[in-house]
């Protein structure tokens, strides 16, 4: 499977998919149910777009918000209810986030969600063929991961975006439980796509060992220790054709570095 490069200039497009992300968001994560690793406010990958969790509602539906990349519409959905923006029209966040807050309203749930999450009110940039170019490279990242998932024994999660980062991640949990500043937190490998500036692949194990930057990596990938900790492949250099093979060949080699590991350290 390919894996298409993103087009360039797409930056603009992609600082306004990353506001939305976060208007959309603001509402499941005040009130979807929660989940342990916190999925509820992250956003699924569907082939036409990014969708968020369900937060249900008073009066027994459940609002949905879906970032439309293929007929460029941002949808909000409840029960008979509907709500669409163009996204070539630019709606402010704020304007997005406020239509989500007042519909779970006219079905019943006055929710406080934090506002500041899609505070901003200026009328936004987006290009059709730079949402377009943009999921479908998503979806097929996603798919890659899949199969790096399938392969994996434990917990995963994912693959979804974060809208924090704006990356594109897939989870594994370790059931052994380290202290992290007072807090116990599952070991756990990430391993993800970053699309701005010099788009990478990642593959981040925690808590970290330098003794895994002797293990090999696929051609391209190097271990990163500037910064973040992890192996990273660029983007650019990955081959189309062979991108969903090198970017499985990289999870796969950080998952037979770290997995034991992360397993069994006491």
């Amino acid at each position: 499977m390919s894996i298409t490069t993103l087009p360039a200039g797409w930056e603009p497009t992609r600082a306004t998919l990353q506001k939305y992300a976060h208007a959309i968001t603001a509402l499941p994560r005040a009130s979807a149910p929660a989940h342990p690793r916190w999925s509820q406010v992250a956003l699924d990958i569907a082939p036409d777009g990014l969708v968020s969790a369900a937060t249900p509602l008073a009066d027994g539906s459940e609002l949905v918000s879906t970032i439309d990349l293929s007929d460029h519409q941002i949808v909000i959905t409840a029960g008979d209810s509907t709500k669409v923006f163009d996204l070539a029209a630019g709606p402010s966040p704020l304007e997005v986030g406020d239509a989500i807050v007042s519909m779970a309203a006219e079905h019943g749930s006055s929710i406080d969600v934090d506002v500041s999450r899609y505070a901003d009110s200026d009328t936004q940039e987006y290009e059709r063929a730079h949402g377009s170019a943009f999921v479908d490279v998503a979806a097929s990242v996603a798919e890659a991961f899949e199969t790096i998932n399938a392969d994996i024994d434990g917990e995963v999660t994912g693959p979804h975006l974060w809208p924090h980062g704006f990356d594109v991640a897939t989870e594994w949990f370790s059931d052994m439980v380290v202290d992290y500043d007072g807090v116990p937190t599952s070991a756990q490998i990430a391993i993800g796509w970053y699309p701005a500036g010099d788009a990478y692949f990642y593959a981040n194990p925690w808590p970290f060992d330098d003794a895994w930057t002797a293990a090999p990596l696929p051609e391209g990938a190097i271990w990163n220790t500037e910064g973040w900790y992890g192996a990273l492949l660029a983007m650019a250099d990955v081959p189309q054709d062979r991108a969903k093979e090198r970017v499985v060949a990289l999870g796969t080699a950080v998952h037979d570095a770290a997995h034991d590991a992360l397993s069994n350290r006491s």
